[in-house]
């Protein structure tokens, strides 16, 4: 092996060399390390294609890979055909509702004050407008849920038909499909998609935060509510009581028969 690339390396010396040259000069330390470097890549070539037949032989030995196959995971939509009263937003969670039409037309309509906080004195406006607020949150994060669960329904579908693809190509039984690069490919189409789900599910993730976020609110207010009541009674409740019983003493007083 060694002569025959020395031999080579003379004769391209030779064909090189100007006709009107008279004199051949080789410089024997760079012809020893081209032999050497040429040596080293025919020892790699032959590794490299030892480990493509290997490679060769058991994807042979595993025969078809059809039993890898997984099948689709299907997601359903809500049946709205028993339920006539909740229909609208039912069909809204299925299709979309982004202005929150279908859920209004299922929810008890809330009436607004208007005019009717201008009597009240600061304080008291100011407690039933909290109250009022939350209602109000509670009606923005449904609304806003039930139309993301209906977009993650039709995504869902886009998402299953690009998996599906993936794994044709993964289990194509074509050599084709299973160069370096393709296979750089498939992993990399794997990764995007793990992703996207990864999406998905924070979306979901982020809605049910939501409604517990306003399920919390609600609490609270119903808490405080029981609290400002319980002081209240406590504050009043000597001064209230007293002036019921001189009241109802001095209607006693001055009762008479008709």
């Amino acid at each position: 092996m060694v002569r025959r690339c020395m031999l080579i390396v003379v004769v391209v010396a030779l064909v090189a060399v100007p006709v009107s040259a008279q004199l051949l000069v080789i410089d024997p330390g760079n012809l020893v390390q081209v032999v050497l470097i040429a040596e080293r890549a025919q020892q790699m070539y032959e590794q490299i294609q030892a480990e493509y037949e290997l490679l060769t032989r058991m994807a042979r030995g595993l025969g078809t890979l059809d039993p890898y196959r997984i099948p689709a995971i299907g997601i359903t939509a809500l049946d709205a055909t028993n339920f006539p009263y909740g229909r609208a937003w039912i069909d809204g969670m299925n299709g979309g509702d982004a202005r929150g039409t279908a859920y209004l037309a299922s929810a008890v309509p809330l009436q607004r004050p208007e005019g009717a906080l201008d009597h009240l004195d600061t304080r008291a406006r100011r407690v039933f407008e909290n109250h009022y607020a939350t209602v109000e949150i509670s009606d923005s994060v449904a609304m806003m849920g039930g139309h993301q669960v209906a977009l993650l329904r039709a995504y869902h579908g886009q998402l299953q038909d690009a998996v599906q693809h993936l794994e044709d190509d993964v289990l194509h039984r074509s050599s084709d499909y299973h160069q370096m690069t393709a296979v750089l490919d498939k992993i990399s189409a794997g990764a995007l998609l793990g992703r996207r789900q990864d999406m998905a599910a924070n979306q979901l993730l982020s809605h049910a935060l939501e409604q517990l976020l306003a399920r919390n609110k609600r609490e609270r207010d119903t808490e405080a509510t029981t609290i400002n009541m319980q002081l209240t009674t406590w504050r009043d409740g000597p001064a209230t009581n007293d002036a019921f019983v001189a009241g109802t003493g001095e209607a006693l007083r001055t009762w008479r028969q008709p």
